[in-house]
């Protein structure tokens, strides 16, 4: 190797050689000389704000990604690309508070249409079902498919489903537009990820994640508390058709200021650094519980707060708002710990979660805006910690994983409203809370199967993780250089008789009496002892890798065949 290749030397300790620091509680990870975690790949660029509806916006950007550009996306220029992630910025604003719509207008909108209000919750299960149906078949249809040409498309369906929701008469009509915009919003965050990534350099993709999810947090600190406040005081489709207006003026701005570029065709994907399909399924009985715990009481958040609390109307949209509010900055301020203690803080979240049902369950003015503070806290660390939980155990490629996970979680956000209804109709309201409480209690007992070695091994950084793996790899090759250079130059006294003439390293040392019959003069080798195992200091960590003696063992048997000489590999 040359002198200008720095390598990270760690040892792997008397642990098992394929999970280097499998029950290494703390790694100091700043005090590894040499070690710049920017040189190896972290966790896959993730990120989930949640919405107010018990729903979540969740874009996995798998890693590592090679950066593809297309020929049109590298002459943008910087002006142009910026416009561009703006313009999907406000995309995911629109998508996110025509989501969250329905939950904050579900009593006007079900005194619009003369239905109960348990009839509008069913709304939300046929929303979340469609984007569970729609997601990949849609993905792996417009694969081949310039991105500016799907987004385009996507919000003018998307416009579509809006409209024929404003000028619905009757639930019917009302569903069948959901379900038409909810098609739409499914291929949207499938697309908005690569399609923004591949707006700028790949050094800038976490940037470029973060601003597109700003504009789905934006939905929640904003948009929501304006849909709220312009249903209420107006009607309730003046929300939708200001939602149509900003959808029609998306699908040409996105047609003019994007790209023509398609998918990469050939992507490097990786699995998870602890792959395990129990550990990755245990994650999924949480997420599933949980999110059925959720959206089964925040369905029905706005009658919940006025009939039974009291409180006015007019008071929703800044609590809307400070929910949302209060989700961004627990996003922001809980990323420094997932990546070592993504246990802990799902268990933190979901004891946090069971003590905002309770306050809920009081049925207090005091204790709602404490609700409202706690449940949006809390379900932004649990999404979060959730899905980078996920990518952890996931034994297949990372964009499946997400997949598998994105399903399961809106088939939970599918399954709460269905069973809110059958609560509401059978006990009445007041009894959401509680039934949350219960669903959430089975979410916690899911989540203390987890064992201690499992914990320890996840608050080692993937990143850590991944460069111990290739230091391993990399000693393994080494070894098996050094094996073949010492076969080569020990070769067998055996040969010695042969009258071919053989290569120059190959050649040993003859007696006298043996040179003198074959007419050749004796030689010599240059040296008698073995070559030093270039990769001996590795102590007991290489001894796990290739199993074998070295050093005085090193020469070979001399009946042993001469194998094959393939060369030194690059290492």
């Amino acid at each position: 190797m040359s002198d200008s290749t720095s390598t990270l030397e760690l040892d792997l300790g008397d642990d098992d050689a394929a999970e280097p620091l499998a029950d290494t509680q703390e790694l100091p990870v700043g005090s590894l000389p040499g070690f710049d975690p920017s040189n190896y790949e972290s966790e896959p660029a993730t990120l989930s704000i949640p919405i107010a509806g018990g729903t979540t916006a969740t874009m996995v950007l798998d890693e590592p990604d090679p950066g593809y550009r297309s020929e049109d996306a590298l002459s943008l220029s910087p002006r142009r690309a910026r416009l561009g992630l703006i313009t999907l910025a406000v995309g995911a604003f629109a998508a996110g508070a025509n989501e969250a719509s329905v939950v904050a207008l579900s009593t006007t909108i079900a005194a619009g249409l003369d239905v109960p209000v348990s009839s509008i919750g069913l709304l939300a299960t046929a929303f979340a079902l469609t984007v569970v149906v729609a997601t990949l078949p849609l993905t792996m249809v417009t694969k081949r498919v310039s991105r500016r040409v799907a987004l385009s498309a996507t919000f003018g369906v998307w416009t579509s489903g809006v409209v024929v929701v404003a000028n619905a008469d009757g639930l019917a009509m009302f569903a069948t537009g959901r379900v038409i915009s909810a098609t739409a919003h499914a291929l949207f965050w499938a697309v908005v990820a690569p399609a923004a990534a591949s707006l700028f350099a790949p050094h800038l993709r976490a940037r470029t994640v973060t601003t597109i999810m700003l504009g789905s947090a934006a939905a929640g600190v904003l948009g929501t508390p304006l849909v709220t406040a312009l249903g209420t005081s107006v009607a309730w489709q003046a929300p939708y058709w200001g939602l149509a207006v900003i959808g029609l003026v998306l699908a040409v701005a996105l047609a003019v200021v994007l790209p023509s570029s398609r998918s990469a065709t050939t992507q490097h994907s990786t699995v998870g650094d602890l792959p395990s399909w129990p550990a990755f399924a245990r994650v999924l009985g949480v997420t599933l519980v949980a999110t059925t715990a959720m959206s089964l009481t925040w369905t029905y958040v706005v009658p919940l707060l006025t009939d039974e609390v009291g409180m006015p109307a007019s008071s929703l949209p800044l609590l809307f708002g400070l929910g949302g509010a209060v989700a961004v900055a627990a996003t922001l301020g809980i990323s420094g710990h997932l990546s070592r203690r993504p246990v802990h803080t799902v268990a933190l979240a979901i004891g946090s979660l069971a003590v905002a049902w309770c306050l809920l369950a009081l049925g207090q003015t005091w204790s709602a805006v404490a609700f409202q503070v706690v449940q949006a806290a809390s379900w932004a660390v649990a999404v979060t910690a959730l899905l980078n939980w996920a990518m952890r155990h996931t034994p297949w490629r990372t964009e499946m994983g997400a997949g598998a996970y994105t399903v399961v979680f809106n088939v939970g956000a599918a399954l709460g409203p269905v069973l809110g209804a059958v609560v509401v109709a059978t006990w009445g309201a007041r009894w959401l809370p509680l039934v949350s409480l219960a669903l959430t209690l089975v979410a916690a007992g899911i989540l203390a199967t987890v064992d201690s070695r499992t914990i320890r091994r996840l608050s080692v950084p993937r990143q850590v993780r991944a460069a111990l793996a290739a230091q391993a790899a990399l000693n393994e090759r080494r070894r098996e250089w050094w094996w073949r250079q010492q076969l080569n130059h020990h070769q067998p006294r055996a040969y010695a008789d042969l009258a071919a003439r053989r290569p120059r390293s190959s050649r040993i040392k003859t007696s006298g009496k043996a040179a003198s019959k074959s007419g050749t003069k004796p030689r010599t080798r240059r040296s008698e002892s073995p070559r030093k195992d270039p990769a001996a200091k590795g102590g007991a960590a290489l001894r796990k890798v290739v199993k074998g003696p070295i050093g005085k063992s090193a020469r070979p048997q001399r009946e042993a065949k001469r194998p094959p000489d393939s060369g030194e590999p690059g290492v």
